[in-house]
Order: structure tokens, then sequence, then C-alpha cells
């Protein structure tokens, strides 16, 4: 049978469904007539209940982070003192028990050969796979950040990262080097193909071909600056076209759209053409419209934002990955600027109509850094490259591994994995077992309780 890569995906900030879809892309293009290539949103897709509880809990971390004042730039570096991956992995093991079985489970349902991640804890429950179901399974990480927190689990497996930054965080974090690979940022393969103009994409949104516009959005979920900023833009009756979008947050969508109809508390000035979006697919198609992109550091929206060849204009960066953003993005590459006050990115508007002349550097700059390429080739290199030597360890214990869906070589299961050894096999638990007991025990702590 063929060998099975299974992409696991978190929503934990859109930007690790943007990036897993990027590699998702590249391997089904070059690969998929040689193996079998799953994705799979792990910690729902089975309902098991505390799986799914802690995916709630992940996303409402990310939440708070962002809502929260000073959450995001408190919580990083209190984990790190407190022992970063060590201390979550401990949580995710003893305290948070059952969520963690549960994890295993999902995998073990799956049988994958390879896994893919981009999460710390997808990317814990991977590496704690190979040490106690699969020890042939090869786990490969990519981090999606700019920057690198202590949260990865270091102790196994190939751990890619897109920027210098990044790469020399994870030697200082002492991760392995030999496991260590650098690429450049990884993108979309629908926005890497963009075509259009940004005029041909202002038509298709209906905008306003002649009018400097900008697009305001705070990632998903809309909880940074974003409302306010769109307010004082609003209130200042600048002759722009302006677009918000608000993102999976109802409250707010429903809020501009009444400004966009006129029934509204705040009034657009005849100047101005205002224009409210909720949740959007192709976002990026309108950055990709816009003169400048508004927004809080997320890395993947920025980036999303790059490849469409428009500047940038963070307003916010709640914690440590979101500053590395500005670091890579402004610092580095010179990507377009930091606007931290309302009144800082009116007066810059107000200048960059009279003058795009500095949007036309950034624009330049943005033009050396797509001349490097999308990082998402070399990141299939590196899965395909692992897949060989794999492939290689299975054939040298009699394992035939083919290219068909015959039934060569195959653990009866759907997928290509090599029987334990006897001392792993007498190591394995019973995941089933092991879950029921864990969910029937009366006398340990509930992990609702926990994660409140």
């Amino acid at each position: 049978m063929k060998q099975k890569i299974l992409l696991t995906y978190v929503e934990s900030g859109f930007g690790h469904i943007s990036s897993m879809d990027s590699i998702y892309d590249a391997l089904v293009d070059r690969c998929s007539g040689e193996y079998d290539i799953q994705k799979s949103f792990i910690l729902t897709e089975d309902g098991f209940p505390n799986l799914v509880g802690i995916n709630r809990f992940l996303i409402k971390q990310v939440q708070n982070t962002n809502k929260i004042p000073y959450f995001g730039r408190f919580v990083f570096p209190f984990i790190a003192l407190l022992g970063g991956h060590k201390l979550l992995r401990f949580f995710h093991r003893q305290m948070a028990h059952k969520s963690f079985l549960q994890g295993l489970e999902a995998l073990k349902k799956r049988k994958p050969n390879i896994i893919i991640t981009n999460h710390y804890f997808t990317d814990l429950l991977a590496v704690e796979y190979k040490r106690r179901i699969d020890p042939d399974v090869v786990v490969i990480n990519y981090n999606p950040d700019p920057t690198l927190h202590t949260f990865w689990d270091r102790r196994d497996g190939i751990f890619i990262v897109d920027n210098p930054l990044a790469y020399k965080k994870a030697v200082k974090y002492k991760f392995k080097e030999e496991n260590l690979r650098l690429v450049t940022p990884c993108v979309r393969k629908c926005i890497e193909d963009n075509n259009l103009s940004r005029e041909q994409l202002r038509e298709k949104f209906g905008l306003p071909l002649d009018k400097f516009t900008v697009v305001i959005a705070d990632g998903g979920y809309m909880l940074g600056r974003g409302p306010k900023f769109a307010k004082s833009l609003i209130k200042s009756g600048l002759p722009i076209t302006l677009c918000v979008i608000a993102g999976n947050n109802k409250k707010l969508y429903d809020y501009f759209k009444a400004i966009e109809d006129g029934h509204g508390k705040l009034k657009v000035s005849s100047g101005m053409t205002f224009k409210a979006y909720g949740f959007l697919e192709n976002a990026y198609e309108l950055y990709g419209a816009s003169d400048v992109f508004l927004t809080k550091g997320g890395p993947n929206a920025v980036l999303d934002s790059v490849y469409m060849h428009t500047p940038v204009m963070i307003n916010y960066c709640p914690h440590v990955i979101e500053a590395g953003t500005v670091k890579v993005f402004i610092g580095e590459h010179g990507c377009g600027e930091t606007v931290y006050r309302r009144g800082k990115a009116i007066k810059r508007i107000r200048q960059f109509i009279k003058d795009k002349s500095p949007l036309m550097q950034y624009e330049e700059n943005i033009e050396k850094l797509l001349a490097e390429g999308n990082g998402i080739t070399a990141v299939a290199d590196i899965i395909e490259e692992e897949a060989q030597k794999q492939r290689l360890l299975y054939e040298s214990r009699g394992m035939v591994i083919s290219d068909d869906d015959g039934n060569g070589g195959d653990d009866g299961n759907g997928g290509a994995s090599a029987e334990p050894t006897d001392d792993v096999a007498e190591s394995v638990p019973d995941y089933n077992t092991d879950i029921k007991i864990a969910e029937e025990a009366d006398n340990t702590a509930s992990e609702d309780d926990v994660l409140r």
C-alpha cells in the first residue's frame, strides 16, 4: 500500500489552517499518485468529548491574547519561565489526561506513516505517538510563525522554520540542529497563482477603480484594534474606499453593515466609499485590491497581503509571535510600517493619498522578498525526502511499498507500517481501555475544571 501522509489541522488562529493548506496543496500537486495524502481536523473529527474541549480551550486562548490587554505579553514568557514545553507536556499528559489519550487514539485510528503538524499540541501528540505506538512514524513540524516560542516539543521529528529569526530561536532553545530545516515563508497556491491586477480585483468586488483603498482586518475573530481604527477613519471623512472585514465576529459585522447601509450611528461622508464584510474565503483578493492593508501583526494575514503585493500597516502586536511579524516583515524586509495610534494612521493615509512614493518603495521591497520564492516547494521536498528514507527502512524489512492501491505489504488497515518489535509491542497501552477508564474515574479532577 501507499505510505499515508496525515496533515493535522488545528484552528488556533487561521494561520495554522492556511499554512497547512499550503502544504497539502503542494503535496497533492506533485505526489498524490505516490502517497495516500489525507488531511484531518484531528481534534474534532471523531467527536471525542475531551479532545473537542481542548480544541475550544485553544481557540479561547487565541481570542484572549487579542482582546485582553497584556495577556499575550504575559502568558508566553510566564510559561517559558515555568519550563515551556516541559510544563505543557506535564499539563497535557497529567492534568488534561483524557484529551491527551483521545488525541493518541485519533492518530491510532488513522494509522499514519508520516504526520505533518504545525501546532505545539499536535506536535506533542505526534511525538508521543511515535514513542508509544509506532516507532517508525515520521514526524514533521512546520512552524508557521515568524519567530519561535518555547511550547514546541523538541525531542523528536523534523522541525521546519521559515526565516532566520525563528532558526536562531530554535538553536537557542536547543533543538537538535540535524532536525532543523530553514525555508522561505509558505503561502497557499491560490495566492501565489493570483494574476489579477489591483484594478481587476477592485472591479471584482465592485469597488471604485480610481480611489485610494484601505482594507482593515484583525484575523478571523476581529478582536484587535481594527474596530477602533475603522471608526476613527470613518469619522475622519477621508476621500477613500474603506473596507472592513469582521470575520466570524457577527456582532461587529452587523455593526459595520448597519453603517454601510446608512442605519448606524456613524455616518459615512459623501467622499468615502464604505464596505463591510463577514468571513471571506478569498480575503486575500480584497487585500490585493487595496493600496494598504491595516491589520494586527498576525503573520498569516500579513504574508497573504505581501504575496498580493500590498504594503501593510501593523497597528497591534498582542504577543511575541506578532511582535516577530514586525521584526521580520517590517524591520528586515521593509514591507510596510507600524501605526500603533489611530491619529498616526489617519495622518499617514492622508499623506499617502497625496504622495504614494513611500508605498511604492514598500512594494519594491515586497518584490525583493517574493523573488526568494515560496517556501512550500522546499517543504514538499523535505517531506518527500523523509518519506523516501522511511520507504527504504520498510523495504529493508521485506515490506513492499507500492504506488497503487494494491494490498502488497500493508497492515490490513489501509496503511503501510512496520510491525513493532516485541519490546515496543509490550509497552503499547490499550488506549481504548485507558480512555474508558479515564472517563469513568470519579476520584480525579475534572478536565473541564482544569480548563476553566
